[in-house]
């Protein structure tokens, strides 16, 4: 037996653990948690009966075991391409590919996936922008000025888009790192901070990560602009309306979390980046509703594959916390 370790969480570690001979070595992924997370091993059973199984074209990581007394979660090693290895490449047509699977995938899950975990709702969301200010608020100099101007532009918005919030399924934090390209499956991993929110909030987390993508590799947040577009091409063929309506509101929220967390959390802090994002808070775009007629084109599917339907009923565990 074989054990790598591949990431290390402050709630979690995850290795790589490999057996058998060398002509046919088998591996799986374990996580090993720091309290008993059992439940994340019973959302990922619920989300492969919903028709995300190993038989889908849009599918998740398989659940094998759950090890109550050690905190161990046994899951499925998705043989694949990670989606960021992609954009970091320099091949346009592979990145539009890339980026409307993963949109599609997206849609999929916020259509059927059943809806288990916290309840970040419109308390909540309120809340959260306003801890988030006042911590950057708090740092003074130019983050406080910036800092006031976008909460003041989130809270004009807010009674609108709270006011028709539409709890989905959310994956927490879907991003680049957490999409499998498995031959023609499209996989998704990492289900541990799964909760119920609103549709854009999976939207503008995936397109922010992108962002900073850009930032960190080509010091520049506009490289992926066009396959940000191909991302929500993707998503506007599958997912629900109001995911892209809403999407304005929290891609300027998840700049104000990015801020704060680049300013207030990280050691050391990085207040050059914190800046960029707040700038980009107050400066976002908007994707207006009509937009999405736009969007539409048919779905990228490869050939020959097969997609899985299916629902599940879910439950709803309301809480207030801010992470």
């Amino acid at each position: 037996m074989h054990v790598r370790d591949l990431r290390a969480h402050r709630h979690r570690c995850t290795f790589e653990v490999s057996f058998g001979p060398e002509d046919d070595e088998r591996s799986v992924i374990v996580k090993v948690y720091d309290k008993d997370r059992s439940d994340v091993f019973d959302v990922m059973e619920s989300v492969v009966a919903a028709g995300f199984d190993s038989d889908a074209l849009f599918a998740i990581a398989r659940p094998l075991a759950c090890l109550d007394s050690a905190r161990i979660l046994v899951q499925e090693k998705v043989l694949g391409t990670e989606a960021v290895e992609i954009f970091r490449g320099d091949e346009m047509e592979r990145q539009i590919e890339a980026a409307r699977r993963c949109g599609t995938w997206l849609g999929h899950f916020h259509t059927k996936a059943p809806l288990q975990g916290a309840l970040r709702g419109p308390d909540r969301v309120r809340f959260a922008i306003r801890f988030w200010a006042q911590g950057l608020c708090d740092a003074g100099g130019p983050f406080a000025g910036k800092a006031e101007r976008l909460l003041r532009k989130l809270e004009a918005e807010a009674p609108t888009v709270l006011g028709e919030f539409e709890p989905r399924a959310s994956h927490g934090t879907y991003m680049p790192e957490h999409v499998m390209l498995s031959g023609a499956r499209t996989v998704s991993i990492d289900l541990d901070e799964y909760h119920i929110a609103d549709p854009a909030q999976d939207l503008a987390w995936f397109i922010i990560s992108l962002q900073r993508l850009g930032l960190e590799e080509r010091k520049s947040l506009r490289v992926y602009d066009r396959v940000i577009e191909e991302f929500l091409r993707g998503y506007a063929c599958s997912g629900p309306p109001i995911g892209l309506s809403h999407l304005p509101f929290f891609r300027a929220t998840a700049f104000l979390f990015q801020a704060h967390r680049d300013l207030c959390k990280l050691q050391p802090p990085v207040p050059d980046w914190s800046e960029i994002m707040l700038d980009e808070g107050i400066n976002s775009p908007r994707w207006e509703d009509a937009d999405r007629d736009d969007l539409q084109t048919p779905p990228l599917v490869p050939r020959g594959a097969r997609q899985v339907r299916g629902r599940h009923p879910g439950r709803i565990d309301e809480r207030t916390e801010v992470d």
